[in-house]
């Protein structure tokens, strides 16, 4: 499948108090926490970062999703790209496809993930908890973004597009960690 992908992140300095508010607006649906492991490969040259894609095999639920991203670009504050995606039956077996094929997994991350539908809002709420910190991905609609980031009491300038690597990297610098794999 094939969509533009329009998200930001936001920081969440306290959980609870998120979804209390995710709550108060009014749930339509919920897919219950969940575990998931994410793989970034690359060429052994970075051809892929270097042109600013992204490669993904991502394992969750009992099964995978691949995924490709095309360059991104910022609109109106908001992440913005073309992204294709499908779901593969044995992620293991895709992982080892593409390492013939001269990719291999350049970076790893994990998180716990909590899906929200809200309604009347074509926005869904992503409630990420990751070893750095915990986040909420707002993706779909540019003006529902906007709209719903201000319900749950963001501003603008609380927007991030980064990507999850990029976040950890920043992080390690901050705090003194030797960069490797954000996992738990």
């Amino acid at each position: 499948m094939t969509y533009r992908e329009t998200e930001i992140k936001l920081f969440v300095p306290d959980l609870k108090i998120l979804q209390q508010k995710i709550f108060e607006l009014g749930v339509k649906s919920v897919q219950p926490r969940h575990f998931e492991d994410n793989f970034l490969l690359d060429t052994v040259d970075s051809t892929l970062r270097r042109n600013n894609m992204l490669l993904r095999i991502r394992v969750a639920l009992g099964k995978g999703v691949v995924t490709m991203k095309k360059k991104a670009r910022i609109s109106d504050g908001v992440k913005d790209r073309e992204e294709i995606e499908c779901e593969v039956d044995h992620p293991e077996e895709m992982q080892r496809i593409l390492a013939e094929l001269g990719y291999s997994i350049s970076f790893r991350y994990q998180k716990y993930r909590t899906i929200y539908k809200m309604e009347n809002i074509s926005v869904e709420i992503f409630v990420d908890e990751t070893p750095i910190g915990n986040y909420v991905e707002l993706e779909g609609e540019i003006g529902g973004i906007h709209e719903l980031a201000a319900r749950l009491g963001y501003g603008r300038e609380a927007y991030v597009t980064e990507s999850y690597a990029t976040l950890y990297f920043r992080w390690c610098q901050q705090n003194g960690k030797s960069a490797s794999q954000m996992i738990f």
